[in-house]
């Protein structure tokens, strides 16, 4: 079978390790991660310009209101032309719409979209934009759902449910996996996620500065980028917090090590317009490592976490910090979640049990 996996400038390895290694990948020429097992075709994309800063907004704005998104494959159609099966990602996306003028023709067999979104009929901002989602939704074979949510989101947007398929997506379970713990190293809590307003990386500093005013032996470790980063520096300097507030960039390699050193995993994201946590994949490698969650009742979240973790309301930083100190004083209550969150993810969430799944849905659509 000739088997095409189309994720543009959000092809990435998180996602990609669910996937067999019989299918060739295709991305924009800087994807997020290209450090993919299967055979990698890059192609060029205007969204390749909006990794310049001054370019971003300026091509997303005429991309969305003339073709209607950025994520143009250029020449995608050459290769995939004749698949038996094309996976792309959501409806919304240029190349998903690319994809399916050439299943509307008869030149590729089948079409596949994941699909993320939680929010109903999200994704619609300019007339554009809706046009080739609505078009691409017609032709499309089969939709893989990650979550309940997500499923529940695409049935209320029209879709019948025997269309889709939810498979949740999985992580290398040998790779993140819970490691003893020095009882003399300080208290831990790990952050690890784009810095950014709605991921709720200030809700948790500031939460974190109310537990540290009475805990002193608890450290916040960040691992990130975003546009939040010099505000966050200068924040923790202001106050003398550099020996307890620590922001690192990591590797994807590296990360497994992140979680194995952390007691406690914090990423209290929070809702906005036009997005919510989706899936959130540091929530499985989290509960891979054994950590148990604090976090909130936001997007899939709480889909995802179910009884792993405490979550809270978003925005809410004194019910945070009193869920962070709930585990600090009470390490029954941390090694409980902890294991709840490593029998899940070997039951739920195993990345090999995952490609199996996605194997049968390739030969059985």
């Amino acid at each position: 079978m000739k088997i095409s996996f189309v994720r543009g400038a959000f092809l990435n390895n998180f996602e990609g390790q669910n996937y067999p290694l019989n299918i060739t990948g295709y991305s924009s020429l800087f994807p997020i991660d290209s450090h993919v097992q299967f055979p990698l075709i890059k192609l060029p994309s205007l969204a390749d310009f909006q990794r310049l800063s001054f370019l971003n907004k300026p091509i997303k704005y005429i991309a969305n209101r003339t073709i209607g998104d950025s994520q143009v494959l250029f020449g995608l159609e050459n290769h995939i032309v004749d698949s038996d099966i094309v996976h792309v990602g959501d409806p919304h996306y240029y190349y998903s719409y690319q994809v399916a003028v050439l299943r509307s023709k008869g030149l590729i067999k089948k079409l596949i979209s994941t699909w993320w979104e939680t929010i109903p009929f999200n994704n619609e901002s300019t007339t554009a934009k809706k046009r080739i989602k609505e078009f691409t939704m017609q032709y499309v074979d089969r939709f893989v759902c990650y979550t309940g949510k997500a499923k529940q989101c695409l049935i209320t947007e029209g879709v019948n449910a025997n269309k889709i398929s939810l498979i949740p997506l999985g992580v290398d379970v040998s790779l993140f996996y819970p490691a003893s713990k020095k009882e003399s190293k300080p208290f831990t809590i790990l952050f690890v996620g784009r810095l950014v307003e709605e991921k709720g990386v200030m809700d948790l500093y500031n939460a974190f500065k109310k537990v540290i005013a009475t805990t002193k032996d608890i450290r916040l470790h960040i691992v990130g980028q975003g546009p939040l980063e010099n505000t966050l520096r200068k924040l923790i300097q202001d106050v003398n917090l550099q020996n307890s507030v620590t922001i690192e960039h990591k590797s994807y390699k590296e990360i497994p090590t992140v979680f194995q050193q952390a007691d406690v995993f914090c990423v209290p994201s929070k809702k906005t317009t036009t997005w919510e946590e989706q899936y959130g994949m540091v929530f499985i490698e989290a509960m891979a490592s054994g950590l148990p969650i604090v976090s909130t009742k936001s997007g899939a979240i709480a889909d995802v976490v179910q009884d792993a973790g405490i979550l809270t309301e978003e925005g809410n930083e004194q019910e945070l910090a009193q869920s962070i100190t709930d585990l600090y004083t009470n390490k029954q209550l941390c090694s409980k979640l902890g294991t709840i969150g490593r029998e899940r993810a070997e039951k739920v969430f195993n990345a090999h049990n995952t490609r199996k799944l996605i194997e049968e849905l390739y030969v059985t659509i």
